[in-house]
């Protein structure tokens, strides 16, 4: 079924109405003893310079600016008789901003003109534990952080840690990385083993989110990444050329290219690679760990009128990587290999009914395929494995600003379909396995509400609920609320918020046939557990932000979250294919310190420094999938292979 998702999602641009992902931000103009200014000109600039919108605040000096997309904005502010007013900005992926903006009156006449300008270094308003990355932060960072979505995390998120083959835990919860692309979510995972991954070069904004998530991001929690695309409008109709070259035979090469042509922006990116370290491999002898790759981008971005934009973003990618040996098997010339190939597209559309409403629809669909090639070599266990998942979703929601509240209510309708086959010769090893090949098809439905409001001065609150219906191997049914609240203290620049979230994570995707197959089929009677289940959690979280100086900051967020049927991914013996395990019972806990220096202008320097300490208990017996041969009591506890009690890195 190649090149199937893009096909129906060319198919039902011609039949219906498609969304993005924008936010609002409004505000108040005051002067400086606190009465409103009206007629002020304000003028919202995105980076690099372009103006976005302008508008004039009202009689009673509020203003707003509807359907905005995320990224580092300048807002100016002038109105006669008072000097102008300058405010630097990041506006993070669907989450509206309030601004206070105070100007100065001029008390004689003759005075020269006087621009003030401030810079918002922590958001008063955020209820979770999050950080954002503008391009223009990412184009700072050193290559190797921008390979992959995985490098990115692993140095920026706190509390990731990266264990063998590159699967990523995240506040001890693995399968846990979550891509939000342009609005859009997928359940496949974005790890090397299962996905060629999309390149943070062509991020516009990324936000790393760990805690504290509204009804609208959905499900499987860890981290999220919440990625807006980049757009070519601003490029000019120029692009770039990088080559980078290191030793264990690292190259990449990119290019990109973007401008407009009329009200249609045009984006184009193309990377290819080679790595002589393409997986972290299970022992630190490098051995048979060779991988190559390549990715491309397009989107086009078209605008009519002050009511309506659409966006298209076209994905394509594949990887082929041999898999890592451990020295026993290196030597009698084991040589598995893998090849991931996938294919995303996403078309998005908002109309803006008025600076209060806006109605958001998207279409997206994605197909790929995985095949993990068996050895050559007579002797180690052969093993060969092949699976082809697509997916294809519509979601929707209205987004209205109502007397100080922001309202979102949505759905997401996702349609499922994996086909997975599986073949073991044990070729004396003593682990044995029944042969699988079999297809399912499903879904799921879910359907949220949240209010973002500040019920009392300085307070903030993210209040919602979302429903999930899935039914896909087993069928699991879901009320989940949601709440966040974060107190300013204006005197000393802190920001205190704590959320409670009650989370719903269907099963992995990726070979989750396989293993509910093994667990009704396994040649152990005691090993056959059943299907592999969603996971439930109540999660915690606290935290404190401190303004240090303008643009540096300090944050410190602690965590705990309880659930039942949790995840772990199992190898089938030496086969290198990894399939999902349940846990009865779960429990994690945590703190992290983030130092961020996003610029000290004095020194001219940037950086960031971050330390994080957990731990995570698994609590027998096992509840669903592949068991292996070590299944656990009721009760027993141990702490799960990917547990890194001590985490730090510096940028």
């Amino acid at each position: 079924m190649r090149h199937r998702a893009i096909q129906i999602l060319f198919c039902l641009s011609v039949l219906a109405t498609f969304a993005a992902a924008q936010t609002v931000v409004e505000g108040s103009v005051r002067d400086t003893s606190g009465n409103p200014v009206s007629g002020a000109e304000l003028s919202l600039h995105h980076t690099p310079g372009n103006t976005v919108q302008s508008t004039h605040s009202a009689a009673n000096g509020t203003f707003r600016f509807s359907g905005t997309e995320a990224g580092t904005y300048t807002l100016t502010a002038a109105a006669p008789g008072f000097f102008s007013s300058v405010h630097n900005f990041v506006l993070r992926p669907r989450e509206p901003l309030a601004l206070t903006i105070e100007l100065q009156r001029q008390e004689r006449v003759s005075e020269q003109v006087e621009v003030h300008a401030t810079y918002q270094t922590i958001d008063p308003e955020k209820t979770g534990s999050s950080y954002t990355f503008t391009r223009e932060d990412l184009e700072r960072l050193p290559d190797p952080l921008l390979e992959s979505s995985n490098d990115l995390v692993t140095n920026l998120m706190p509390g990731a840690s990266d264990s063998h083959d590159n699967f990523l835990a995240i506040r001890g919860t693995e399968f846990s990385l979550h891509e939000f692309i342009n609005g859009v979510s997928f359940l496949d995972n974005a790890q090397p083993q299962f996905n060629p991954g999309v390149s943070p070069q062509i991020f516009e904004t990324v936000d790393l989110m760990t805690g504290g998530f509204t009804p609208e991001y959905g499900n499987r929690f860890g981290g999220v990444l919440d990625i807006t695309t980049r757009s070519g409008a601003d490029l000019g109709g120029h692009g770039d050329v990088n080559f980078r070259g290191a030793t264990l035979d690292n190259y990449d090469i990119n290019a990109d290219y973007g401008g407009q042509a009329g009200a249609l922006g045009y984006y184009l990116f193309v990377d290819g690679f080679t790595s002589g370290r393409y997986l972290d491999p299970p022992e630190p002898r490098e051995l048979y760990d060779f991988g190559k790759g390549a990715r491309a981008a397009a989107q086009l971005d078209w605008k009519w009128g002050s009511k309506d934009a659409v966006k298209l973003l076209l994905m394509g990618g594949g990887t082929s990587f041999q898999q890592p040996n451990i020295t026993d098997d290196q030597l009698v010339g084991r040589d598995a290999q893998r090849h991931l190939r996938q294919e995303t597209g996403i078309l998005t559309w908002l109309h803006t009914f008025s600076s209060e409403t806006l109605l958001a629809t998207s279409v997206y669909a994605r197909d790929g395929s995985d095949r993990v090639l068996p050895t050559t070599d007579p002797i180690t266990p052969y093993s060969f494995a092949s699976r082809a998942p697509f997916t294809l979703g519509v979601k929707s929601d209205l987004s209205r600003y109502w007397h100080g509240h922001f309202f979102k209510a949505g759905m997401d309708l996702v349609r499922l379909r994996e086909l997975e086959s599986f073949f073991f010769d044990s070729r004396g090893d003593p682990d044995v396995f029944p042969a699988f090949s079999g297809g399912l098809k499903g879904g799921q439905a879910s359907f949220y509400v949240q209010d973002h409001f500040s019920p009392l001065p300085n307070l903030t609150a993210d209040l919602g609920a979302r429903y999930d219906y899935f039914d896909f191997i087993d069928t699991a049914v879901q009320l989940s609320p949601r709440v966040g609240l974060a107190y300013h203290i204006k005197k000393t620049k802190s920001v205190i918020h704590a959320a409670y979230n009650r989370y719903f994570s269907p099963p992995p995707i990726e070979y989750s046939l396989l293993a509910s197959f093994i667990g009704h089929n396994a040649v152990d009677p005691s090993q056959r557990v059943g299907d592999v289940r969603a996971y439930t959690q109540n999660y915690f979280e606290a935290g404190w932000a401190q303004e240090l100086r303008p643009q540096i900051s300090l944050e410190l967020n602690a965590y705990l979250h309880t659930g039942h049927n949790s995840f772990e991914n199992h190898e089938i013996s030496i086969s290198r294919i990894f399939v999902p395990i349940n846990f009865h019972t779960a429990r994690s806990n945590g703190a992290e310190l983030v130092l961020n220096l996003k610029q000290w202008d004095r020194l001219g320097i940037t950086g960031r420094f971050q330390y994080a300490v957990a731990r995570t208990y698994f609590y027998g017996p096992i509840t669903g999938g592949f068991a292996g041969d070590e299944p656990l009591a009721a009760g027993e506890r141990i702490i799960p292979a990917f547990d890194q009690t001590h985490t730090g890195t510096a940028q």
